[in-house]
């Protein structure tokens, strides 16, 4: 049941962002760029909503990737995030 309701977000959020993706094709080619105030609205949904739903499998993955820099100096480890900045 859970991995059929995660299918189903994914399949969401996947025609979500080809609907971006369209209408800023079409916006571009007739040359009506108010439509494009649509792309970025879905544009920031799909970042902050559909983002774990999508990407879910290289999470883990980028996570050792930093872990594995950091360890090696390669990147410096933040002392604090961006949320926390804004707060």
């Amino acid at each position: 049941m859970l991995e059929k309701k995660r299918k189903v977000m994914k399949m969401f959020w996947t025609l979500a962002s080809f609907v971006a993706f369209g209408i800023f094709v079409i916006a571009i080619t007739t040359k009506i760029y108010w439509l494009n105030v649509f792309v970025i609205i879905l544009g920031l949904l799909i970042k902050n909503k559909g983002y774990t739903t999508l990407f879910s499998e290289n999470e883990k993955r980028r996570a050792d990737i930093k872990a594995d820099l950091i360890k090696s100096h390669v990147i410096k480890q933040a002392n604090h995030t961006k949320k926390e900045i804004n707060l």
